[in-house]
């Protein structure tokens, strides 16, 4: 077939009609370019973040003067956020959608970025990830319903590896969803036998949904630690090592560091002048001055915590109730129910129920809000919130924000930050900021001395060792 009818020796009629067609667009588009430089190059930024290729579309775009020609560069970027939230690059497109301000509606764009992001997530399995975006936009339509299903999953997990209590928690903070509600009471009921399910699930005294997430990720944190494995006295200190034994050193004049054929221990308290261990049976065996009944524990049975004062000890028992012996026996602690943990101070017990209620003997001790973790000691009380933040009680010169763990104790209070870094502050010392480097998991505070327990087992202890309390270099709890 032939291309173009023609005599021999003639032109081509047909190829000049092209050609004049060819040169005529052309030079349209070469007119555009040259007037219209600015939109062209807007629009092919989009269709180069389109095809992916975004590196090209930055080019486009960066040939645009943004003051003199803002509309064409706007519109540019706004093309091309919308190329890359349609390929599901939610994070670049986030970036050039919270770059455009006011434009258009490139802030309802940011929002609809990371709901679209966290329900990619959702579609991973990847529900807590999901919900710390999804808690930012809340109150846009369809985040309420996907942020319910991401703790809808979280708590399933958590009832799943056995931590029944958040998840009991976390379904109660969004009952109304589902089933969560007749869940969360089938849980609590099955794991705990509490019948008057108000004492766990008051919904005056449920969890927020909006600071589960910080909760979560607060008791995840929390279970590398090992509170229980050290603690001192008034001149002495003890540990507890992981194969069940305990070490002590120090003052010995009542025996308080007699602990060399204790075996199946699960936890340590120290009190003035006595110690204490809980043993894998549930059982307490103590050691030392007994001038007040301190070391009447033999007759506790089903005990999950122990802790001690000066003069006093106490132990949480499985039930969610205390007891006590001890200077004082602390009779307030005998109307108290569904505890989760419970600390001594100086003269007093502190506790904390399973809704982040606080429980104390001393009258004055201040902390209103919900609780993860508490210490009191003579001179300050210091608590640590839901979401991870410290509080006071008393004013303190420390300017700590967010822990993972509080102490106190004697005239001293310490935390444990989130990197898992370790400071204490004596009223005598002030701050000390020059403790061994090491991921801390437990902190123990008296009156003349502090120790401070590290992952790899070491403890490190400072201040007064007139008696060798601080001889803990040699020491491996691991």
């Amino acid at each position: 077939m032939k291309l173009f009818n023609k005599e021999p020796g003639a032109f081509p009629s047909a190829a000049i009609r092209i050609s004049f067609a060819l040169a005529a667009v052309i030079f349209i588009i070469a007119s555009i370019m040259m007037n219209h430089q600015p939109l062209v190059r807007s629009k092919l930024a989009g269709m180069a973040a389109f095809c992916g290729n975004y590196e090209l579309a930055r080019e486009f775009i960066s040939d645009i003067d943004a003051e003199k020609e803002a509309a064409y560069y706007n519109a540019g970027m706004y093309n091309m956020a919308l190329a890359m939230m349609n390929r599901e690059d939610y994070d670049l497109a986030l970036d050039c959608f919270s770059g455009l301000g006011d434009y258009s509606d490139s802030k309802q764009k940011c929002i609809l970025c990371q709901q679209k992001k966290a329900g990619k997530l959702i579609s991973q399995g990847k529900y807590l990830a999901a919900a710390d975006i999804l808690k930012d936009v809340i109150a846009f339509e369809g985040s309420k319903e996907l942020y319910e299903e991401c703790q809808y999953h979280i708590a399933l997990d958590k009832i799943e590896k056995g931590d029944w209590l958040i998840g009991v928690k976390l379904l109660w903070s969004i009952r109304d969803y589902r089933d969560a509600g007749s869940l969360a009471e089938k849980t609590a009921r099955e794991n705990s036998g509490e019948t008057d399910l108000q004492k766990i699930l008051n919904s005056e005294d449920a969890i927020d949904s909006s600071i589960m997430r910080d909760y979560i990720v607060l008791k995840d944190n929390r279970k590398l630690l090992k509170n229980g494995f050290i603690a001192v006295g008034f001149y002495h200190t003890v540990g507890l090592r992981q194969n069940g034994t305990v070490v002590a050193c120090g003052h010995n004049q009542y025996g308080q560091c007699d602990t060399g054929e204790w075996k199946h221990a699960t936890a340590v308290a120290a009190g003035a002048y006595h110690t204490l261990a809980l043993l894998s049976d549930g059982t307490v065996v103590a050691c030392g001055d007994n001038t007040y009944g301190q070391c009447d524990v033999t007759q506790w049975k089903n005990v999950v915590q122990i802790t001690a004062s000066d003069y006093n000890s106490a132990a949480l028992l499985s039930d969610g109730t205390v007891v006590t012996c001890g200077f004082n026996q602390w009779p307030q602690t005998e109307g108290w129910t569904n505890m989760d943990s419970i600390y001594g101070g100086a003269y007093s017990l502190c506790g904390i129920t399973m809704n982040g209620e606080l429980k104390t003997t001393h009258p004055s001790f201040g902390l209103e809000e919900k609780l993860a973790d508490i210490g009191a000691s003579t001179a300050y009380s210091i608590g640590l919130t839901y979401a991870g933040d410290v509080i006071y009680s008393s004013e303190t010169p420390c300017e700590w924000k967010k822990a993972i763990a509080v102490y106190a104790g004697g005239e001293s209070v310490a935390i444990i930050d989130r990197n898992y870094k370790p400071s204490v502050y004596q009223r005598r010392k002030a701050l000390y900021d020059d403790l061994p480097e090491g991921r801390a998991v437990s902190i123990a505070l008296g009156g003349t001395h502090f120790a401070v327990l590290y992952d790899d087992g070491s403890v490190y202890c400072a201040g007064l060792n007139d008696d060798g309390q601080c001889n803990t270099s040699g020491w491996n709890l691991n």
